[in-house]
């Protein structure tokens, strides 16, 4: 073969394949530049050290830091709810920002759903609250007090009426019950006063209630307490005439729940006979009465405990019906 011959047939080809050779060389210097680059540009963050804290106090900051956190839950009950007990990424760190992290978090109290008691006999619901499912397992509810109202309106002695805390909600089992329980009339002469027993220790929230059914006058004089398992308890009673006079302890929340005991205070301008009402704010049809009609003197201060489930408002009435105050109570959260 010829040095022509030779040209001809192989040198195209050489040159092919360099011109490949260089192709890729230059896709590669560009591919590792652009990496590079990015690489240098993104934003790195030190991964804080959160085991051991509850999450809601570092959910901010981890949201600062762009982070996309996967939440996971185990349930230790030795170890505090709600606090974290590992994290996927060491903490110290240098990590990008918008990088996944998982926590797992401790659900060491008996979480459950409350169930709905009402309408069930006392005894149908103290069965029921011996068996209460939390998670897998059946836990036991704590019965913390039971108050008892006269059967009206076709309702049944020895039912439940009412309940604290509500059906459905999301609790604890160290959360006590109480509940509000019909009982059977009672034989009385007429025209004599009707008396209730009530003690230190029950639920002033169902006390109210029953002596608002039963149209019997009364006022409260709030307890500040630390002692959040006192909240809403009667600390005292007593009766002076016709008239019931409590005072009751009230926890201070430091954020508004779902649901919950609220306090109200407010200082009469004239004298009058006025009652508290409570209304739901998604819909204004459903309201309570709290109080009876009570006589209250100018200057006097208006104070009571109630337990509110969901947003709702209320309303101080005077003798005919007109508002005079009103204050609405919401969910912060």
């Amino acid at each position: 073969m010829t040095k022509e011959e030779f040209r001809s047939k192989y040198l195209p080809v050489g040159g092919y394949l360099l011109f490949i050779a260089f192709g890729l060389v230059v896709f590669f210097i560009a591919a590792f530049l652009v990496v590079f680059v990015r690489t240098k540009s993104a934003t790195l963050v030190v991964m804080p050290d959160v085991v051991g804290k509850p999450y809601n106090e570092v959910h901010n900051e981890l949201s600062r830091l762009q982070l996309k956190v996967r939440l996971e839950s185990k349930r230790y009950p030795d170890k505090t709810d709600g606090i974290i007990i590992y994290q996927s990424i060491r903490p110290g760190r240098e990590i990008e920002a918008g990088s996944k992290v998982s926590l797992t978090v401790n659900i060491g109290l008996d979480r459950l759903i409350m169930p709905d008691l009402k309408g069930q006999t006392l005894a149908s619901a103290k069965n029921a609250m011996e068996k209460v499912l939390s998670g897998e397992t059946y836990v036991s509810l704590q019965l913390g007090g039971i108050t008892y109202v006269e059967a009206k309106n076709g309702e049944l002695p020895d039912t439940v009426v009412d309940q604290i805390p509500e059906a459905g909600k999301n609790t604890t089992a160290r959360e006590k019950v109480f509940l509000l329980v019909t009982k059977a009339p009672g034989k009385k002469k007429e025209g004599d006063p009707q008396t209730f027993e009530f003690k230190p220790g029950d639920s002033y929230v169902f006390a109210q209630r029953v002596l608002a059914r039963s149209g019997i006058p009364s006022k409260a004089e709030i307890l500040e307490t630390k002692f959040r398992p006192a909240n809403g308890k009667i600390e005292s009673v007593q009766k002076t005439g016709s008239e019931y006079r409590f005072k009751v302890f009230y926890f201070e929340p430091e954020d508004r729940i779902e649901s919950g005991y609220e306090k109200f205070e407010y200082k009469i301008s004239d004298n009058g006979i006025y009652k508290l009402v409570v209304k739901d704010q998604k819909d204004t049809s459903k309201q309570l009465e709290i109080s009876a009609p009570t006589q209250y003197q100018e200057g006097e201060k208006i104070q009571t405990v109630f337990y509110r489930a969901g947003d709702v408002t209320l309303v101080l009435l005077d003798q005919s019906g007109s508002k005079v105050k009103s204050k609405d109570y919401e969910n912060e959260l």
